[in-house]
C-alpha cells in the first residue's frame, strides 16, 4: 500500500514542479537577507539548515505524529538536504510539494476519521498504548496501516478523556455513543480547520516555513505575514473594550488562553492563566461550546457589544474546572498597573509586585513610572525594606527596566549590550540619586525571564538587591521586529545579547538566586537551554571605568532561612509533589486501552497534586495593609476592592512572600548590628 502513496506522490511532485511562486522566492531570500545582515550570530545556510529546516517543519505540522507515517516521510526524504541549494538559488517550487503532501495528509487522516466513526470501538483493554517519558520524542508509524489503527487509538483515549472530566460522570456504556459523536466531530474540524486555514494552505505552510527558517538561528527570532502583525499589534492594542484575555489553537485544534493583557483584570487576579482548556463561554444566557468553534467565531461572540460580562468555563493544566467571569473594560486609562501593600509585622516592609515591564504605549504611564510612584508613597510612610516580586516577569521593555533599575543605585553602569559586530556598549544610569535607599530584595522564579533577569543581575553585582526565589529562565538576547521589503511581512530578529556590567551573562544559565527555594518544576522545564538553537553562554571583556563592588556574601542569611524551610510544610509539599512529578513524567507506561486503566493513571497524576492546599496556608507572620490613599479609593470603587481583597489574599497565603519577609528582616537587623 505504501508504495502505491510513494508512487502517487512521485507522480504530484511531477506535476507541482511545473511552477514558481516568485512570491514566496521572494520572501524567502529576504528574509535570509535580514538574518544574515542583523542576526546576533548568523549563520552558513548549508545541509545542517537544510535538515533542520525540514524535520522542524514537519514536527510542526505533524506534532502528534498523527499524519505522516515513516513511508511518507521516506517519499520526501530527498529534499532534506536541498532546501538550503533551492533558496539559494531561488527554485522554490518544493513549498507546492509540500503543500500538495500535506494536502494529502489531512485528507487522509480525514478517511482514517471516518473509519473509526463507522466502527465499534472497543474500550475492553485488549489493545494497549505506550506513553513515553518526558525526553521522548514522538515516533511516525511504520505504514499507513499502523497509522489508521493510531487514530482509533487516539479517539478512544479522546473520549475516555473527556468522560473523566465530567464533573459527575454517568455509567460510560451509557453516554460512550454521544462522546463517540462528540469526540469524532471534533477530529474532524480540526482536519478541517487546517485544510481551510485562512490565506490558504500554502500560504499556511509558507509562513510556517520562513518561521522555521528564522528559528535556526535562535528560538526568538521569527516570522509574520502582514496578517499576523496586524492581529499582534491589535492584541497588544488597548484602544477598545475588552475582557483582557487572548486566545488560541493548541495542536489538537482546541481552543486555549494563548495570553493575558497587562493591567486587565484577567491579569491581575490570576484566575485565568495562559494553557488553560476553554471549554464554554457564556453570556447574557447564552452559551456557546468550544467543540468545533472557529476563533474568529469566538471573538465575534467577545466582541458583540451586548455581551459586557462573560464567564468562561475552562479546565486548568491541572483537571480542575473553573468558571471565570470577566467583565469588558477599557484599559487605556490613566491609572497604575501596580499597587504597592506594607507587610506589617516586627518590620514593615513595602511589597510592590509587577509581572512585565509594559511601556506607556501598552498601558498608562509605563511600568517604571507606575512604580516610581508607588516608591514615593512607601518612601512617605517610612518602610524598613522593599521586596520587588519579579515572579513570572517574563520581560518588555529593556528600557523600562533600566529606568527602573536606575531609581535604586546613584548612577553607574548597568550591563553591557553586544552585537554581531561584538561592538560592545555600556548600558549606563546617568541620574544621580536613587528614589529608594533602604534594603531591597528581588523574588524570582524560573518564569522571570530577560529584562526581570537584568535588573536582578544588575542590581545584584551593586550589591544593592538580595535575590531570593528560584533560577531565572535564561534569556539574554534582545529582539527587534523588522519590517521586509514590499510590505511582505516582519521578521523579529535577535540583535544583540546582553551582559552584566562584570561581563558575566545568564543567557541559557539562568540566575541562581543568592537565596534558592524549593520549585515545583525543578527537572522538568529547562527554561532557554531546553529550546533548540539557544545561543550559548559566554562573557566579555569590556573596561567600564567603575569601582565594581566585592560580591556580597549572604551565608549567614542563607543559613538562616534553610533552617527555617526545612520544617516549613509548604516547602516540604513542593519537594515531595516536584519528586513525584518526575518520576511520573520520567516513567514509561504501557497501559490497557480501557476507562479503569486510563482513570487509574489520570487519578495517579492528579494525586501527585492532592495536597497543594497546603501550599497556600495563610500564616500570621505580618498583616498586609493598603497605603492610606488607596484606602480612599477603595472605598468607592467596588471593582478596585474585589482586585485588592484578591490581592491580599494571595500574598497572605503565599509561602515564598512570607520567607522572603523573613529573610529581609533579618538583613536589616545584621545591618544594624
Amino acid at each position: 500500500m505504501h508504495k502505491i502513496i510513494c508512487f502517487l506522490l512521485l507522480c504530484v511532485v511531477s506535476v507541482t514542479y511545473a511552477q514558481t511562486d516568485s512570491t514566496f522566492c521572494e520572501k524567502s531570500t529576504l528574509v535570509l537577507n535580514m538574518l544574515e545582515k542583523n542576526h546576533y550570530q548568523p549563520k552558513t545556510i548549508d545541509d545542517d539548515f537544510s535538515t533542520y529546516v525540514f524535520t522542524t517543519l514537519f514536527e510542526r505540522l505533524d506534532q502528534k505524529r498523527m499524519l505522516y507515517s515513516e513511508a511518507d516521510m521516506k517519499a520526501l526524504e530527498s529534499l532534506k538536504t536541498k532546501l538550503d541549494d533551492y533558496l539559494l538559488t531561488k527554485e522554490c517550487d518544493f513549498i507546492q510539494e509540500f503543500t500538495t503532501s500535506y494536502k494529502n495528509q489531512l485528507l487522509l487522516a480525514q478517511k482514517s476519521i471516518e473509519l473509526v466513526e463507522k466502527s465499534k470501538l472497543d474500550f475492553s483493554g485488549k489493545d494497549t498504548v505506550f506513553y513515553g517519558s518526558l525526553k521522548d520524542d514522538s515516533q511516525f508509524s511504520d505504514t499507513r496501516k499502523t497509522l489508521e489503527k493510531r487514530w482509533s487509538k487516539k479517539i478512544r483515549i479522546d473520549i475516555i478523556g473527556d468522560y473523566l472530566s465530567l464533573s459527575n460522570p454517568a455509567n460510560f456504556n451509557k453516554i460512550k455513543s454521544q462522546l463517540k459523536s462528540k469526540v469524532i466531530a471534533e477530529n474532524k474540524c480540526y482536519i478541517l480547520d487546517k485544510l481551510q486555514a485562512v490565506g490558504g494552505l500554502e500560504s499556511y505552510l509558507e509562513t510556517m516555513f520562513l518561521d522555521v527558517i528564522c528559528s535556526y538561528f535562535d528560538p526568538h527570532s521569527s516570522y509574520f505575514d502582514p496578517t499576523d502583525n496586524a492581529t499582534f499589534m491589535n492584541s497588544i492594542g488597548t484602544e477598545t473594550s475588552s475582557i483582557g484575555v487572548w486566545f488560541s489553537k493548541n495542536s489538537d485544534g482546541k481552543i486555549v488562553v494563548s495570553g493575558l493583557q497587562t493591567g486587565s483584570t484577567a491579569w491581575k487576579e490570576k484566575e485565568i492563566n495562559a494553557g488553560d482548556l476553554v471549554l464554554s463561554l457564556e453570556a447574557n444566557k447564552n452559551t456557546i461550546n468550544t467543540t468545533c468553534l472557529s476563533l474568529s467565531n469566538l471573538y465575534d461572540f467577545i466582541s458583540d457589544e451586548i455581551n459586557q460580562t462573560i464567564a468562561i468555563k475552562v479546565l486548568t493544566q491541572k483537571n480542575i474546572n473553573k468558571t471565570i467571569i470577566l467583565k469588558k473594560e477599557n484599559l487605556k486609562i490613566e491609572a497604575n498597573a501596580v499597587n504597592s501593600f506594607i507587610l506589617k509585622g516586627e518590620l514593615n516592609i513595602g511589597y510592590i509586585s509587577l509581572p512585565s515591564f509594559y511601556t506607556n504605549l501598552d498601558y498608562g504611564f509605563g511600568s517604571a513610572n507606575d512604580i516610581a510612584k508607588e516608591l514615593f508613597k512607601l518612601n512617605a510612610v517610612n518602610i524598613d525594606g522593599l521586596i520587588l516580586d519579579l515572579r513570572g516577569n517574563g520581560g518588555g521593555s529593556m528600557k523600562q527596566a533600566i529606568d527602573l533599575a536606575g531609581m535604586f543605585i546613584d548612577k553607574g553602569p548597568l550591563g553591557i549590550y553586544r552585537d554581531q559586530d561584538n561592538k560592545k556598549t555600556i548600558i549606563k544610569d546617568f541620574n544621580r540619586g536613587t528614589l529608594f535607599r533602604k534594603p531591597l530584595v528581588i523574588l524570582v522564579d524560573n518564569g522571570s525571564a530577560s529584562a526581570s533577569e537584568f535588573i536582578a543581575a544588575a542590581l545584584r553585582d551593586h550589591n544593592r538587591a538580595i535575590i531570593v526565589g528560584s533560577k531565572t529562565y535564561g534569556k539574554a538576547t534582545i529582539q527587534q521586529i523588522l519590517p521586509l521589503k514590499n510590505d511582505l511581512g516582519f521578521i523579529k530578529i535577535t540583535l544583540e545579547k546582553m551582559y552584566g556590567f562584570k561581563g558575566n551573562s545568564h543567557q541559557a544559565k539562568g540566575i541562581v538566586p543568592d537565596i534558592e527555594f524549593p520549585n515545583l518544576y525543578t527537572g522538568i522545564e529547562d527554561g532557554e537551554s531546553g529550546n533548540a538553537n539557544f545561543i550559548k553562554n559566554d562573557t566579555v571583556l569590556k573596561n567600564v571605568y567603575f569601582k565594581i563592588p566585592a560580591t556580597a556574601n549572604h551565608d549567614n542569611l542563607r543559613t538562616q532561612s534553610l533552617a527555617r524551610t526545612e520544617n516549613n510544610k509548604a516547602i516540604k509539599t513542593i519537594k515531595n509533589i516536584n519528586s513525584n512529578l518526575l518520576n511520573y513524567l520520567n516513567s514509561q507506561r504501557k497501559l490497557a486501552l480501557s476507562v479503569e486503566s486510563l482513570k487509574k493513571d489520570r487519578d495517579n497524576f492528579n494525586a501527585i497534586f492532592e495536597k497543594t492546599d497546603a501550599i497556600e496556608m495563610k500564616h500570621e507572620t505580618f498583616e498586609v495593609v493598603n497605603l492610606e490613599d488607596y484606602k480612599e479609593i477603595l472605598a468607592y470603587n467596588k471593582n478596585k476592592a474585589k482586585l485588592n481583597s484578591y490581592a491580599i489574599k494571595s500574598i497572605e497565603t503565599d509561602h515564598e512572600i512570607e520567607e522572603t519577609y523573613r529573610i529581609i528582616s533579618d538583613y536589616i537587623k545584621q545591618l544594624a548590628q
